[in-house]
């Protein structure tokens, strides 16, 4: 428990995924009613610090993911080690360092699923999807090696209905 009332990484403190689904809708409904449009791009500047930050913050936590170096095993690996899905499929590109290369996640059984669809179902663009984030971590932690000016951009497509996969597209650019 927090010692003084303060907590810090290292808490083991459960949350029900239901209240963590309501905190992103909430940030999401913020964000997209301050920024219109506009919430799209600033996720895509987030993703420029997202690597560093999430090393920094996993390393504080006791989680160590070291080198990625096969991102169709990897990035499952990593939505599994932190409980999100246990069901996501890789598609890698064949060229894996142009420039407009396309990767692309599906996940079928993400704990942030009834976010996704809540938010559609009332006409808001999921723009902080956490899955989003998490794939981009991973893929641009991996290009980093070959590449330290690699950016990449996320794009999830709405899902429908609760058994299609929330698909998520990551470009390097």
């Amino acid at each position: 428990m927090a010692i003084g009332g303060r907590f810090d990484l290292t808490d083991k403190k459960e949350i029900p995924t239901g209240m963590i689904n309501a905190i992103i809708a909430m940030y999401q409904v913020a964000l997209s009613k301050a920024l219109g449009t506009g919430s799209a791009a600033l996720t895509q500047l987030i993703l420029r610090d997202v690597t560093t930050i999430a090393d920094d913050m996993l390393k504080d936590m006791g989680v160590e993911l070291g080198e990625v170096e096969d991102l169709k095993d990897d990035v499952p690996k990593v939505f599994k080690l932190m409980g999100i899905s246990n069901k996501v499929e890789v598609e890698v590109p064949e060229e894996t360092t142009a420039s407009g290369s396309t990767y692309v996640i599906k996940v079928y059984d993400s704990i942030f699923k009834p976010v996704a669809l809540l938010l559609q179902k009332r006409g808001i663009k999921f723009t902080l999807s956490p899955e989003s984030f998490i794939a981009a971590y991973v893929i641009r932690k991996a290009l980093r090696k070959k590449d330290a000016k690699a950016h990449v951009r996320i794009q999830v497509e709405p899902m429908k209905t609760p058994e299609e996969p929330l698909i998520i597209k990551v470009i390097v650019r």
